[in-house]
């Protein structure tokens, strides 16, 4: 273990942070999956391993792969114009997609230049808001219609519009809504099981689900605020799937199993696109020691995570938490990890 019980209580205390879950993979095996601190700060019920947090922008990675598993079948093709394959909505065109048409590799990379870089959530009581209409921007969404506003395969431009883009595409090509698909072709085949593109999250899941805290340790009105947008931000999951996820991933690049893709196209998602920092649908860590990591953070209101593994050793750190100020936790448990686990030059 890297940080003992009274270590980690003693961490969210200093910083005042509601719970922490994460879990760890060394050689290509889960060590260990810890947790500490409470579900909710007012009931004070204690987290357990499997209590699902929401992981946020983490939603893309795996969006991501499902993509590639669709491109693999031919259903997809990474370089054509976006609007081949919507049916039910279409991006709108503008001086910048006649110049350059938008991609899927470019909504990968977060080269299409389109905008709306994050979204807020939605209170549970508001009334129940799609992907569509946070494309359409409606105005109950209190968000911009999603366009291209800059030029596209110019610049980095993150974008959690343009992952919405990509959900309506998966939703189109596949005639089944993103929830179904992800869970059928990803989530079942990798023993997933508690991860979830639930939103809103049913009565069932939501007994054993991390509530959101607000800086000072207040509760998130309403426990956890909505995310309509699946694709780049609506998972809710645990550590040990993030870690199981991973392996998956990792043990594809080893060349040692058949996966859900081959290792040319997985090899594709970690090599960068024009910045050194990003693949496909995942962040770039070239600078955590000997070798190349992938990844990617998360924050939604009341939460905030990481992801974490290394292409070739077999090791990785999975973090989940509950608060909007646990990001210094969170550095400091993965630099722990780091040193108990001896990885060579790491620091977060």
């Amino acid at each position: 273990m890297s940080l003992s019980a009274h270590e980690l209580k003693n961490l969210l205390e200093r910083h005042n942070v509601a719970g922490i879950s994460f879990a760890v993979l060394r050689d290509f095996h889960l060590t260990y999956a810890q947790c500490e601190g409470v579900i909710n700060n007012e009931s004070q019920e204690p987290l357990w391993p499997d209590s699902i947090f929401q992981g946020a922008s983490i939603s893309k990675v795996i969006s991501a792969v499902l993509t590639m598993i669709l491109v693999e079948r031919g259903k997809l093709d990474l370089d054509k114009p976006v609007n081949r394959y919507l049916k039910s909505w279409k991006l709108p065109e503008n001086k910048w997609t006649q110049k350059t048409p938008v991609t899927i590799r470019h909504i990968l990379s977060h080269f299409s230049g389109i905008n709306a870089p994050t979204y807020r959530g939605f209170f549970k009581e508001d009334s129940a808001h799609t992907c569509k209409d946070m494309l359409d921007g409606i105005e109950s969404c209190d968000a911009p219609a999603v366009i291209v506003e800059k030029p596209v395969d110019e610049q980095f431009n993150y974008s959690t519009g343009a992952f919405a883009v990509l959900e309506m595409i998966l939703q189109d090509v596949s005639n089944e809504s993103f929830e179904t698909l992800v869970q059928r072709e990803l989530l079942q085949p990798l023993n997933m099981h508690r991860t979830f593109f639930s939103q809103p999250l049913s009565e069932n899941l939501s007994r054993n689900a991390a509530c959101g805290h607000r800086s000072a340790g207040e509760l998130v009105p309403g426990n956890w605020f909505v995310y309509p947008t699946l694709a780049g931000s609506g998972v809710w999951t645990t550590p040990s799937d993030l870690a199981r996820f991973a392996l998956h991933l990792q043990k594809i690049l080893l060349s040692d199993s058949s996966g859900l893709l081959q290792i040319e196209t997985l090899k594709q998602m970690i090599s960068p696109y024009r910045e050194p920092f990003f693949g496909l649908g995942f962040a770039l860590y070239n600078d955590k020691g000997p070798g190349m990591s992938f990844g990617h953070t998360g924050n939604t209101e009341g939460y905030r995570s990481l992801f974490f593994a290394h292409e070739s050793s077999g090791s990785g750190a999975f973090i989940l938490a509950n608060s909007d100020n646990a990001d210094p936790v969170i550095k400091e448990v993965i630099n722990q990890i780091a040193r108990s686990e001896g990885w060579e030059g790491f620091h977060w």
